[in-house]
């Protein structure tokens, strides 16, 4: 089983943290496949008017500098890898002109790849957070990300096991055979089902949603011994969630991200709760799936 994974590499040193939360977290590093990946910035445009032999001079130097300093990153991150346990062979890298803003250019790579998770680093996750806060781009968003996301700002290496945020949305059901097929193998990692009914919810059954999640991660050949459960009941989503991924000490919280039109029970993941969990969550990685 081959988990191949779209590593978002720059030179800034807060990046690193994606990557190493990656070396960290899989203790069967056989079956992975990395990706790096890197958009180079154009230089700046020099208009007809304006060549000379100096200004063209310039240009091209610049044009090398981008070159090199995206060289240079993915250097240092190919190493973080091998130091991390990755032999040379699992990594590869991908260096692109930036066609439009950086995370176009990674959502488009994202897609046309079929990677199974695209990871983000801390300096990425500046521009992606003004980017998801812009409620008028929901429908873009749901059209774009078509893959599950990791977003890593402040997480922990010594963590384990991952927090499974439980409703009944279809981008919850993705996100649970995503988790089920990321830990195939990864036997230190337990799954908690979290599951939060707002006091005054009308809800199906928790039972029967714990009982569909449990299938899926054995589906994916996931161990049920592995696999725990959990039921609160709360007003406040988020903060349970966040209170929950702190005394657990969960090394990842799984969210579907479904938005307020999906329904009553869709409505506690809604993007409200993400953004809340995207801009809190401390010490784990968040992924997100649609």
């Amino acid at each position: 089983m081959n988990k191949h994974l779209l590593v978002t590499i720059s030179e800034d040193a807060s990046a690193q943290r994606a990557l190493r939360f990656v070396c960290g977290f899989f203790k069967n590093k056989d079956d992975i496949r990395l990706t790096l990946f890197n958009t180079a910035p154009q230089p700046p445009a020099v208009w007809g008017e304006e060549k000379s032999f100096e200004t063209l001079t310039i240009s091209e130097a610049n044009a090398e500098a981008i070159i090199a300093s995206s060289k240079r990153a993915m250097v240092q991150a190919r190493q973080v890898f091998v130091n991390g346990g990755f032999s040379p062979a699992q990594v590869d890298d991908k260096i692109v002109a930036r066609n439009f803003s950086r995370i176009d250019d990674i959502i488009k790579e994202g897609e046309s790849g079929l990677y199974d998770a695209v990871v983000f680093g801390r300096r990425a996750l500046l521009k992606l957070e003004n980017f998801l806060d812009k409620s008028a781009s929901e429908e873009m968003l749901e059209a774009k990300f078509a893959f599950p996301l990791w977003l890593c700002r402040n997480v922990d290496y010594n963590r384990h096991g991952v927090l499974l945020c439980v409703d009944d949305s279809e981008a919850f059901r993705r996100m649970a055979d995503h988790v089920g097929f990321i830990l195939h193998g990864e036997t230190e990692h337990p799954v908690t089902l979290l599951r939060v009914i707002k006091k005054s919810e009308d809800t199906l059954s928790p039972e029967a949603l714990f009982s569909s999640a449990v299938s899926t991660l054995e589906d994916n050949g996931f161990p049920s011994r592995l696999i725990r459960t959990r039921l609160e009941v709360s007003d406040d989503v988020p903060g349970t969630i966040l209170r929950e991924a702190e005394a657990g000490r969960y090394a990842a919280v799984a969210v579907g991200r479904t938005g307020m039109q999906k329904g009553p029970l869709a409505r506690i993941f809604a993007t409200s709760v993400t953004i809340a969990l995207f801009n809190r969550l401390n010490g784990a990685a968040l992924w997100v799936s649609r």
